[in-house]
């Protein structure tokens, strides 16, 4: 099944609807739904519009009127599903760790249990296909942002030393926690989630706070 954070809308919300709206809402649900299957197994460039419709049991012209096209499908699922990601990294920021440690490891901790819950939606985000697109690298680029942000009050604490740029840094970050997850959710059971945290984690504090 598809992420809880793709029901944007509430079922007493959803009740409330016309039949017609209920109708469109579940069909783009189960687009979407269809679409992380078949992507995460097929892989996207080999998937087609005409496949993800036919296996929602619409019409593909119906997935045009949702989507537009299949690009557009794709980002709706990635947007969607990251939704729940982009969240509880928010809400981090919002009630910073005070000790660096911690902090690292919560921050660690959130992506991985992440990639861990999702590996579908982690495996279409890595997709050739949606690299290709732009599509993941926007994400990627919202998540440099982030990490760049909290490097840069971590500095102006002297937390982060004077040597450590905060921009480079956040590119390293994202890019070994990228890369770990991507060969991660490929070949799940290679290692426990918590190895996993542990390693990123000691990795990051070597890095990022000694000179």
């Amino acid at each position: 099944m598809y992420t809880d954070s793709v029901n944007t809308i509430q079922s007493n919300s959803v009740q409330n609807l016309n039949a017609r709206d209920r109708s469109r809402i579940e069909t783009r649900r189960r687009l979407l739904e269809t679409g992380l299957e078949l992507f995460s197994r097929q892989g996207v460039a080999t998937t087609r519009a005409s496949d993800v419709a036919s296996a929602s049991g619409v019409a593909v012209g119906t997935l045009y009127l949702h989507f537009k096209d299949k690009q557009g499908l794709l980002r709706a699922i990635l947007r969607e599903g990251v939704e729940e990601l982009m969240s509880a990294l928010q809400q981090m920021a919002l009630s910073p760790v005070p000790e660096p440690a911690a902090a690292v490891r919560a921050h660690t901790e959130i992506l991985v249990r992440f990639a861990e819950s999702h590996p579908g939606l982690c495996r279409i985000l890595f997709d050739p296909e949606s690299v290709r697109t732009n599509i993941s690298t926007e994400i990627t680029e919202h998540l440099v942002a982030m990490q760049e942000q909290r490097l840069r009050e971590g500095a102006a604490k002297g937390v982060i030393p004077p040597c450590m740029d905060p921009t480079v840094a956040a590119h390293g970050v994202v890019g070994m926690l990228l890369q770990v997850l991507n060969w991660w959710a490929r070949n799940p059971g290679t290692v426990p989630a918590d190895t996993v945290i542990e390693t990123l984690t000691r990795l990051r504090l070597s890095g990022l706070y000694q000179c």
